[in-house]
């Protein structure tokens, strides 16, 4: 793919913060068409932003195109609830979901289970740090790995 020019190095940049914007106030991802109305631009240039803000893997998307990943939010629901205040989001990992409440710079409740026996485990973030308990994260894949498999990873 060719080096983006600047009117496309604009668009990514607004585009981004759109959609944390869109997260943050909303509490999901904005899918395409809100993208395009939003920006007054067409789908098919916020599907080219899409793509080159996917290679840097901060977003991420589906197959069909539409937001599935905008570090460290998930745009779809998974396992790794995050509740900050009476707003609530998703991680699409333990690593993820802690990343929010570190993005917010805020108190969290996580709520995980463990991925054997689907015990639940959840993780409270007060001041910053992880509240006094119990417990391990297990990260199985080495980080330089992350992205040749995130879904596994």
């Amino acid at each position: 793919m060719p080096s983006p020019n600047t009117t496309s190095l604009e668009l990514d940049r607004s585009l981004r913060l759109s959609v944390y914007r869109h997260l943050l106030n909303r509490e999901r991802c904005p899918t395409i068409a809100e993208m395009a109305r939003g920006l007054r631009t067409s789908a098919a240039k916020v599907r080219d932003s899409l793509t080159r803000l996917s290679e840097g893997h901060a977003f991420m998307t589906e197959e069909n195109g539409e937001l599935w990943r905008a570090a460290p939010f998930s745009c779809i629901p998974t396992s790794f609830p995050v509740k900050v205040g009476k707003k609530s989001w998703f991680g699409n990992c333990t690593w993820d979901a802690l990343g929010i409440p570190a993005c917010l710079n805020k108190d969290a409740k996580i709520g995980a289970a463990c991925g054997c026996c689907n015990l639940d485990m959840p993780v409270e973030i007060r001041g910053g740090k992880l509240s006094a308990g119990e417990g391990t994260i297990h990260i199985a894949v080495p980080a330089r790995h992350w992205y040749r498999d995130v879904v596994f990873t």
